[in-house]
């Protein structure tokens, strides 16, 4: 099984572990970025998170399944939900990423303004309030493409390669 992944990793059998480890490599960027290199996300940062938590569910979900039955149709299915979840990331990241680039404008919680964190914290917000990054902020760039950027690029790629893989599996 191993050698066969290793001599042709892109194959529809495959993509549930290679969604998880892209997922999972991008999620574990965001937080290098955050812990290591001291960026703050924002609150759109935080929603692309969320769909990158939601494709390691589907891809371990999809990988358990496949190791407890061997109807096919379940993993068709898995890889349609991997194929959605990826375009939800997508749009999150492009909508984050018309944000940061002035296209159009973002919510009106994620524009860096002062906000309470919770129900603890509201006294010691009023003394001193917290003031989240704005989303219209771009802490990184490389090649004029901000993280959300790449993330929204990657994300659409690892949608059309699961809805491919759904196609070619008919």
């Amino acid at each position: 099984m191993v050698i066969k992944m290793i001599s042709n990793p892109l194959t529809a059998r495959n993509w549930p572990l290679l969604a998880l480890l892209l997922s999972l490599s991008l999620w574990m960027g965001a937080l290098g970025f955050q812990h290591i290199g001291g960026m703050q996300p924002c609150q759109m940062c935080y929603w692309q998170r969320h769909a990158h938590k939601a494709v390691l569910l589907i891809a371990i979900l999809g990988l358990l399944t496949r190791q407890t039955t061997m109807d096919r149709r379940w993993e068709r299915m898995f890889l349609v939900l991997l194929g959605l979840a990826f375009l939800v990331s997508f749009g999150l990241a492009i909508w984050h990423t018309g944000v940061e680039y002035k296209w159009w404008e973002g919510p009106r919680s994620c524009m860096g303004e002062a906000v309470a964190i919770n129900k603890e914290d509201i006294l010691k917000a009023l003394e001193s309030p917290v003031k989240m990054p704005s989303c219209g902020d771009i802490p990184w760039i490389m090649l004029g493409i901000s993280m959300a950027g790449y993330n929204a690029i990657i994300s659409l790629i690892a949608a059309l390669m699961s809805f491919y893989f759904v196609a070619k599996a008919k």
